[in-house]
């Protein structure tokens, strides 16, 4: 892993730079405001699992803009229902709905090619 400033990394594999690094800590900074005014429901977690998510889908596994689509289409459809419906279950519904989904997209990605993430060389 090379150590970036702004530089964005074109090359296959892990990337990680400043950039990045700004992303994770202002998405941390926002969750804990919003722990600080309610830690109802776990509402606090939803930006670090966004970040997390996007994370992988762009810095590890590289999976690009059009399987992104297919996960946060149905995460963005799942956490308003949960937000309307019963809130109490809005985790349950994201980690059964989108989290194989992500998994599925990450595989889908890694099989069919080109793969440029993290690992490329030995798949």
């Amino acid at each position: 892993m090379k150590w970036l400033t702004c530089k964005i990394k074109r090359e296959p594999g892990f990337r990680f730079n400043v950039i990045d690094l700004s992303f994770l800590i202002i998405l941390t900074a926002l969750s804990y405001l919003i722990y600080s005014i309610t830690v109802e429901h776990g509402l606090f977690l939803l930006p670090i699992y966004i970040g997390i998510t996007f994370f992988l889908f762009c810095n590890v596994f590289r999976i690009g803009n059009r399987l992104e689509a297919l996960w946060y289409i149905p995460f963005t459809i799942t956490v308003i229902y949960g937000f309307f419906s019963n809130i109490e279950n809005l985790w349950t519904s994201v980690l059964w709905i989108c989290e194989p989904l992500k998994i599925v997209l990450i595989i889908y990605h890694i099989i069919k090619g080109p793969y440029e993430g993290i690992f490329y060389k030995k798949i």
